[in-house]
């Protein structure tokens, strides 16, 4: 019983530490958004083959088409967002 139960545990922080590995990669450099919407203010720019944790992604609508923009962490523990034009990542939506 006591052996199934830590098995159990081991597996459920692995699939924890995996979901929480989850970053975001950009291919050149890009700006970051203080929101999801290029009409926010820019908080700086992602730098090219850097990786950036990402919770999330939500989808805006951008000159009539849905854009996806990543939520990602910054070094100093803010958030920003980036389009999908040239970042990735499997993260999941936002909820």
């Amino acid at each position: 019983m006591c052996s199934t139960i830590i098995r159990l545990l081991i597996v459920l922080g692995i699939a924890l530490a995996v979901y929480e590995a989850a970053d975001v990669m950009c291919r050149q450099r890009v700006p970051i958004y203080s929101c999801a919407s290029m009409g926010c203010r820019v908080v700086g720019d992602a730098v090219t083959s850097d990786h950036y944790p990402c919770d999330c992604f939500k989808i805006e609508n951008v000159l009539g088409k849905n854009q996806k923009w990543f939520k990602i962490e910054l070094p100093d523990g803010k958030h920003g967002y980036v389009t999908d034009h040239h970042c990735s990542g499997k993260v999941p939506h936002c909820k």
